[in-house]
């Protein structure tokens, strides 16, 4: 399984999440984004690990693992609820998914603070391709 094929599925599952708008998600490397004057919006990333030869028969067979980091975020001040629904959400969303040689395993949140103006919660799901 190729890069490409491993971002054109995990980028066609964020596609497909209906919780939040998808002008309220930002995609790795496309037009600029704003985020959204009111509301909770959210930053896709794929973070790839080293890949490992995982067996040989006729050929090497590569495993490449990785993970998904979705980073969500709120306004400060606006409480926790409508952040951790969302979290939970993408939690539902993404762990123990498969499609073909993509894996994906446990999702796990991480409260990240405060960033500019915002409070973050990262929803992190390992997975492994091949």
């Amino acid at each position: 399984m190729t890069y490409e094929e491993i971002r054109k599925l995990i980028t066609a599952r964020m596609v497909a999440f209906t919780g939040l708008p998808q002008s309220s998600i930002d995609y790795p490397n496309t037009q600029t984004f704003t985020p959204p004057a009111t509301g909770l919006w959210c930053r896709l990333n794929i973070q790839h690990a080293s890949a490992f030869m995982a067996g040989m028969a006729d050929k090497p067979y590569t495993r490449k693992p990785g993970q998904i980091s979705i980073q969500c975020f709120a306004r400060l001040g606006s409480g926790m609820k409508g952040i951790n629904i969302l979290s939970d959400q993408l939690e539902e969303h993404f762990a123990y998914w498969q499609s073909g040689d993509l894996e994906c395993m446990e999702a796990s949140q991480i409260p990240a603070g405060e960033f500019e103006g915002f409070y973050q919660i990262n929803v992190n799901i390992r997975f492994r391709a091949g």
